[in-house]
């Protein structure tokens, strides 16, 4: 099952909030919550990309322990270096039309790769959620009192 790695420590807990509701609200074609999301969301095209991240990167990056190395490991970081790459630049380029597709390129994800029911997707984002919020509110709780 999926672990909770550190968060990007740019990203607010407000943050990843709204990020993840624009995730959950595409994914339920709740197209009134996307709406009222999206207005918030899209001056920061940037959060949906660093969730992508978060959750693409450590599934494809080659292992840190050497013996597990091998043909597959490569291709894997690279397919995930390659996809990343693609979303970087589309929500770079044109981060309104890009945004939902993003957010369901994530569902997908997590539904292919963290749980055994795909019918599910929406509960697992929300326990990835629940999890990111947490690690963001300790880094930015314990960044405020240094």
């Amino acid at each position: 099952m999926y672990e909770n790695k550190p968060m990007n420590r740019a990203l607010t807990p407000a943050q990843v909030q709204l990020a993840f509701d624009y995730v959950l609200a595409v994914d339920a074609r709740d197209n009134d919550a996307v709406d009222q999301v999206a207005i918030e969301l899209l001056p920061h095209p940037g959060l949906l990309v660093a969730i992508a991240e978060e959750l693409i990167f450590p599934v494809t990056s080659l292992p840190d322990d050497v013996d597990d190395i091998n043909a597959d490991s490569f291709v894997l970081d690279e397919l995930g270096i390659i996809f990343l790459m693609a979303i970087r630049e589309w929500a770079h380029h044109c981060p309104a039309t890009a945004a939902p597709a993003i957010a369901r390129c994530i569902t997908h994800f997590v539904a292919q790769v963290f749980i055994t029911e795909p019918k599910n997707a929406a509960r697992a984002l929300e326990v990835i959620r629940d999890g990111r919020l947490e690690l963001a509110r300790a880094v930015h709780t314990t960044g405020t009192h240094r």
